[in-house]
């Protein structure tokens, strides 16, 4: 029988947790910050949807994470857009919502972002090191003894907040990427954004976010589902 110490190392992860505010706005526009987006390519255009511009979710600097999972090893900086009207189900980057990924920081500029009434409020964001995260039970695969199992979730917690890497945090099931969880480009979780009262941002009622990268040779397609209570 497998003991407890022997399942801590088996299914802990390391994150990056974001936490928003409480310090003075950086001037520097590469920096991370949540519901803002400063910066993008000279060709791109802000991004729109129903004729609105999307909502700036934020702007993530890689090379400010205290650990950076390998899905994102080449990866320098993301940006996040959502759509104003609705929140997209089963919907591919670019529609109602965008995830901008860029493999280094060379050619982003500052851009000017639209005027956007009742929009997410802003903050920077610092990162903080998240030794040990654990699944929800529903992602573990391999077999718990049953009494580990009667009592998972007071043993192996999971951090509920916006973070880079570890293990998302479930709340209805486990994520199916599109209908019946056949994806083409076979995503693996990357992050996820909840609900941050803070900024005036929710999916749904007290929900979270999850972003997933495409593996293989679909690793530049990037995929959302979203779950809330």
């Amino acid at each position: 029988m497998m003991k407890i110490k022997e399942i801590r190392q088996l299914l802990a992860r390391k994150a990056s947790t974001m936490i928003l505010g409480g310090f003075r706005p950086p001037e520097e526009p590469l920096t991370s910050w949540f519901g803002r987006v400063r910066v993008a390519r000279a060709d791109e255009a802000w991004p729109i949807h129903n004729e609105k511009p999307m909502l700036p979710l934020c702007q993530l600097n890689c090379g400010e994470m205290p650990f950076v999972p390998d899905s994102l090893s080449d990866i320098a900086f993301i940006s996040v857009f959502i759509s104003q009207d609705e929140l997209p189900v089963d919907m591919p980057n670019g529609v109602g919502w965008q995830l901008r990924a860029y493999s280094g920081l060379d050619g982003l500029i500052e851009v000017a972002e639209p005027r956007i009434e009742g929009g997410i409020k802003r903050f920077p964001l610092r990162w903080e090191m998240i030794e040990s995260d654990y699944p929800s039970l529903e992602d573990v695969i391999i077999e718990l003894p049953a009494n580990v199992k009667e009592n998972y979730d007071e043993r192996f917690a999971n951090q509920h907040r916006s973070k880079v890497g570890g293990w998302p945090s479930l709340i209805q099931s486990e994520i199916f990427w599109a209908p019946m969880n056949e994806h083409p480009a076979n995503p693996e979780y990357v992050f996820q954004i909840d609900s941050e009262e803070k900024a005036r941002w929710a999916w749904g009622d007290g929900g979270t976010g999850y972003f997933g990268r495409g593996t293989g040779e679909a690793k530049d397609q990037w995929t959302l589902e979203w779950q809330c209570y």
